[in-house]
């Protein structure tokens, strides 16, 4: 009998110590997670960090935390960070492990020295703790609502809104100064859902997540998001090992000029860095000037193949005058390629102005005072008048070409006349010259005219004449007599050579090919002239700078 219960003490023994061994390999299997199929040749580098394939580099990772990292149905790492560490580690020869666990746990882990390291999202809170590397992408806020509720969700009234988020002290210290309800969580995935059975008004994540989890959850009819003008977050690796962290960044410059990075993440998460968020308004009013720019280019190109094919009949008579209308297209297309890029430069500095200012003014932490504000307004508004005005004059170049008389239906004066293109000038307000207005005889007397003609063109010689007086006198002489109403002016700015004294009438001429503009203002000012009856020309005898003489019919036609 005694021998016997030995037998059985010895039996319970064995079995217990056999449970605790299972019991411990069942703990070390679901904590350590093989995630490699082909093992990395061990590097020196991996020897010098302490790692090696029987002390793999341990990797935490967050279990839910899709589809950057999760665990999947069959229980393995899975996600576009799992697949980015694989590659990287494989490349610097570390033997690894992946060690998943609950969101809130990671920190700790990574700070305590749990893992080795993990992927986490930067915070200045944690800088002294623990080590981070380059970003290996950047992650932008959005905010997710029911499109039922909110036209268009207002961020900027969340007094009492509930909004959920996943735990981020910004995020929390914001909705609080806002006097929102926030509502920290940890499960996105239930949150969403929670939202669209009306629980939240909005859910704050970033932006690949809201696509993630919506389009997971099939709720894209319900729901709606939009981007939030909050500081976006770079998303690192992180370690207690400094050294591994200086490894790391070395492999990742290197996987960045290969494209691995944008290869793997892609477009659907990462946003790289250099990018500017730029304004959605500002890309249609972009488009929309292309749009522009190009019907006008196809106007004019239609007109001028027309006129091309009418030329080539007759010219098949003359050989002479087909290789004279030759060389005048040659020229044409010359000019209209240097107009093409004289216009996009045009178009670009006052956008680019205009952008500029724009984000800073929309940046929540920039620091500027009113008069900064306000200069910054102004130039916004000065280039956006910039653009209106250039605008104008291709619309106007569209017709620079017709022969169609203007119906002089307004009753106007010269002075009148003049007042209307000094005001649209401004060079009246110029600091940089002197301007004077001379009336002379007649110039009072009522006659009959196109007003908004007239006046464009008179405003193409002033402009002309503010823009190339760099310091000195402006004078508009105004007079009617004999039928004819007559606008003088003259400039002490750059001569004009008496041989270019009619090519500067030409569309897109320059003479000088490094100062701004278009070259189709003068254009436009005398085919508006000859089409209200009277003609500009440039008076070659003038010395000391520039005069142009612009007339207009101003004798009533005789009715039977």
């Amino acid at each position: 009998m005694q021998t016997k219960g030995f037998i059985i003490k010895r039996v319970w023994v064995i079995a217990i110590s056999l449970a605790i061994v299972l019991v411990s390999c069942k703990n070390g299997v679901s904590e350590f997670i093989p995630a490699f199929d082909d093992e990395p040749i061990v590097s020196p580098l991996a020897t010098e960090l302490g790692f090696s394939k029987d002390r793999p580099l341990v990797m935490g990772m967050n279990t839910s935390y899709a589809p950057l990292q999760y665990v999947n149905s069959q229980g393995l790492p899975t996600g576009y960070d799992v697949e980015f560490t694989k590659k990287l580690l494989m490349r610097m020869g570390i033997p690894y492990t992946f060690s998943p666990n609950h969101w809130d746990k990671m920190s700790p882990g990574i700070i305590g020295g749990k893992y080795d390291m993990g992927m986490l999202v930067y915070s200045s809170y944690r800088k002294d703790t623990t080590n981070y590397s380059d970003a290996v992408f950047r992650m932008y806020y959005q905010v997710v609502y029911r499109k039922k509720d909110f036209a268009e969700f207002d961020f900027r009234h969340l007094k009492g809104k509930r909004i959920a988020y996943m735990k981020s002290r910004p995020i929390g210290l914001m909705l609080k100064d806002e006097e929102a309800d926030g509502y920290p969580i940890t499960d996105l995935n239930e949150a969403i859902v929670d939202l669209a059975n009306g629980k939240y008004d909005g859910v704050i994540c970033y932006r690949f997540q809201a696509k993630y989890h919506v389009g997971l959850l099939h709720l894209s009819d319900q729901l709606k998001a939009d981007d939030l003008s909050l500081e976006p977050r770079e998303y690192c690796y992180a370690s207690h090992d400094k050294r591994l962290i200086d490894a790391i960044n070395a492999e990742l410059k290197k996987m960045e000029a290969e494209g691995i990075v944008d290869e793997i993440y892609g477009q659907e998460v990462a946003e790289r860095f250099g990018d500017i968020k730029i304004p959605m308004w500002v890309w249609w009013l972009l488009t929309g000037l292309v749009f522009l720019f190009m019907v006008v280019y196809v106007v004019n190109k239609n007109r001028y193949n027309r006129r091309l094919q009418s030329a080539n009949a007759q010219l098949q008579k003359n050989n002479k005058a087909l290789q004279l209308a030759t060389a005048r297209a040659e020229e044409s297309t010359r000019m209209k390629s240097i107009f093409i890029e004289q216009i996009s430069h045009e178009i670009r500095t006052p956008l680019n102005i205009i952008c500029g200012f724009t984000q800073v003014l929309t940046t929540t932490d920039a620091e500027l005072d009113k008069a900064e504000k306000r200069d910054m307004s102004v130039q916004i508004i000065d280039n956006a008048e910039r653009i209106t005005g250039l605008v104008n004059k291709m619309l106007a170049l569209a017709e620079i070409n017709s022969s169609v008389v203007l119906e002089r239906e307004d009753h106007t004066s010269a002075s009148v006349i003049a007042q209307e293109a000094i005001k649209a000038a401004g060079i009246n307000k110029a600091s940089h010259v002197q301007f004077k207005l001379v009336k002379l005889f007649g110039a009072e007397q009522m006659f009959d005219t196109h007003l908004r003609s007239a006046v464009l063109a008179l405003q193409q010689l002033l402009d002309n004449a503010k823009k190339f007086t760099e310091q000195g006198q402006v004078t508009l002489k105004i007079s009617n007599h004999e039928g004819q109403a007559c606008f003088v002016v003259e400039d002490t700015g750059t001569s004009i050579p008496v041989y270019q004294a009619e090519r500067i009438f030409d569309e897109f001429v320059q003479l000088d090919e490094y100062s701004d503009g278009t070259g189709i203002g003068l254009s436009i000012a005398r085919s508006l002239a000859r089409r209200l009856g009277g003609d500009i020309v440039l008076d070659t005898t003038y010395t000391g700078g520039a005069r142009f003489v612009m007339t207009l019919q101003s004798q009533q036609e005789e009715t039977a």
